[in-house]
């Protein structure tokens, strides 16, 4: 493994006045304590599929895969605050972070249980990686958002107050948060969704999925593979988008809403309840769900 840390800490005090000491860098915000952060490298040869698993905590994951790359690089970024220049840069340093390669699995974590107790309300990391473009992602954070593009493999994504951004995959990918949203653009394969006082946005997907939310929209725009494909959400609309031309058989329902379409459905298409086909016989099957909003059926421009 190849391994560099910087460290650099800066102070902005009255009359705009810059201090810089040797090796980190920590400033003062307006009216808050001061924050240093510290940065860490590493490279690791790709070994067959990689693994990439990541932990992370207050902070950003960053995943994207890069064709022709033979190896897994990663940039973390630590970050600690104090009531003092000295005591955030003194933080930052002894914030804790593992980026180790075990056979195929590179593991990169930042866990609050292994800090100091004096550290665990003041620090936080963020991991950028940059990957062969076939590799596995495991990835959990909380308080940041995650985005990963241009993999094929298997994603198993966890966030909190965050959004999750995906584009450019191909595989199965399992994505969950709450209080974020989540949007995919240029997606094929197996997905599956869920968030909660958030949106799910998917765009240009090509997949089998289950996407769901408790307080937020949802919108569809692609090729529906499968009969087991489901939208649904409780305080929001759903608003799907189909060629023309797809063989899909819809099961819409609502409460407080209304179903409409611009599409030739064929079968029962009145109330709150809908049970029909574009083109049948059906070559796919799609469920939409809602309690407190519409539904709307479409071409895709």
């Amino acid at each position: 493994m190849r391994s560099r840390g910087t460290c650099a800490l800066a102070a902005v005090l009255m009359a705009a006045v810059l201090f810089a000491l040797a090796g980190c860098h920590a400033l003062e915000t307006a009216g808050g304590p001061f924050a240093a952060t510290r940065t860490e490298s590493a490279s690791f040869p790709a070994s067959g599929i990689p693994v990439i698993e990541v932990t992370a905590s207050n902070g950003t994951v960053t995943v994207h895969g890069v064709a022709g790359q033979t190896d897994v690089r990663v940039v973390a970024t630590l970050q600690s605050r104090g009531t003092s220049h000295s005591e955030a840069s003194e933080h930052v340093s002894a914030v804790a972070v593992h980026m180790e390669q075990q056979g195929s699995r590179v593991i990169v974590a930042y866990r609050a249980a292994e800090q100091t107790a004096s550290l665990r309300s003041y620090s936080g990391a963020s991991f950028d990686v940059t990957t062969p473009a076939v590799a596995d992602v495991v990835a959990q954070t909380n308080n940041g958002s995650m985005t990963v593009s241009g993999l094929r493999g298997r994603l198993d994504l966890t966030t909190s107050n965050g959004e999750v951004t995906i584009q450019s995959v191909v595989g199965e990918v399992k994505a969950t948060t709450s209080n974020g949203r989540i949007s995919l653009a240029r997606c094929q394969g197996v997905l599956t969704l869920a968030t909660s006082n958030g949106e799910v946005v998917m765009d240009d997907v090509s997949a089998a999925f289950d996407a769901k939310t408790s307080n937020g929209h949802i919108g569809f725009s692609g090729t529906v593979v499968g009969d087991a494909n489901s939208l649904s959400t409780t305080n929001g609309r759903i608003d799907v988008a189909v060629s023309a031309a797809a063989a899909v058989e819809f099961h819409a329902t609502t409460t407080a809403g209304s179903i409409t379409s611009t599409l030739p459905l064929v079968g029962d298409t009145q109330g709150k309840e809908w049970l029909a086909t574009l083109n049948p016989p059906a070559t796919a099957k799609l469920s939409l769900q809602t309690t407190n909003g519409g539904i709307s059926i479409a071409a895709r421009p």
